[in-house]
């Protein structure tokens, strides 16, 4: 990613790290939980921008599932 998209990435991480492990995988960020996370952070993030972030989650999301099958099904080959 570009160094002027980078602050994306920061953002990325400090939403998700505010997620609670879901039972079944990451549990996806809700507009509501961007909504309150710019109020607490103080963070102006643009249409663009919160556009980005749920795409990035969502792709972080499925590939942490996809992980997660494959170790089940490693584990079940055993």
């Amino acid at each position: 990613m570009p160094d002027y998209g980078a602050f994306i990435w920061d953002w990325f991480w400090e939403l998700r790290q505010t997620q609670p492990p879901g039972f079944s995988g990451p549990v996806p960020v809700s507009n509501l939980e961007l909504i309150a996370w710019c109020q607490v952070t103080g963070n102006i993030v643009s249409r663009e921008e919160a556009s980005i972030l749920k795409v990035m989650d969502a792709r972080f999301c499925a590939e942490i599932e996809r992980e997660g099958e494959a170790i089940t099904a490693r584990e079940t080959a055993n």
